[in-house]
């Protein structure tokens, strides 16, 4: 059964969880980070944090949980949504397309596993390795809530290894 809204009860608990403890992390290790997830432009373009660089430049970071994520696994990647009720705006671009953010930021909640990737390079690995797997492409789709219904890519981890560094993030 679909729930009521997408950002609310137990899964949504374990996000923020799971972002606060990547914003620990991260302060113990940059300059300066920036809280955008308050911010209702920031959550609607998918952008949680703004990391300060020793230069003082700020890279732009979106930050999952995924209680699946695990270097035999598969990374999730939000391709689109269908918004069932809304007229003329009935399918946008997901996450994984529309952030505007250098960094994406995974981190599996149960193990502590933590990916970063940069949003550019593994985008462009995305749609090459589309195109050499074709209708093998793996797929999720997920009834989000009563209102929207999200497809997923799943991407084979071994693809991405030289894409992404790990860490184990427990606080």
């Amino acid at each position: 059964m679909r729930q009521e809204k997408s950002y609310e009860g137990e899964m949504m608990g374990v996000g923020k969880k799971n972002e606060d403890i990547i914003l620990e992390w991260l302060k113990r290790n940059s300059k300066e980070i920036l809280d955008f997830r308050e911010f209702r432009l920031a959550q609607r373009i998918d952008v949680d944090f703004g990391i300060e660089t020793i230069d003082g430049a700020i890279v732009l970071a979106e930050i999952k949980s995924d209680k699946w994520i695990k270097e035999a696994g598969n990374l999730l990647f939000e391709c689109n949504r269908i918004n069932h009720f809304v007229k003329d705006k009935w399918f946008y671009l997901g996450w994984g397309w529309r952030s505007p953010a250098q960094k994406l930021i995974i981190r599996n909640p149960n193990s502590g596993e933590t990916f970063i990737f940069d949003f550019a390079e593994l985008r462009s690995f995305i749609g090459n390795y589309i195109s050499r797997i074709g209708r093998n492409l793996k797929t999720n789709i997920t009834e989000t809530d009563k209102q929207k219904t999200t497809f997923n890519y799943l991407i084979p981890m071994n693809e991405l290894s030289s894409l992404y560094k790990k860490f184990i993030v427990n606080l």
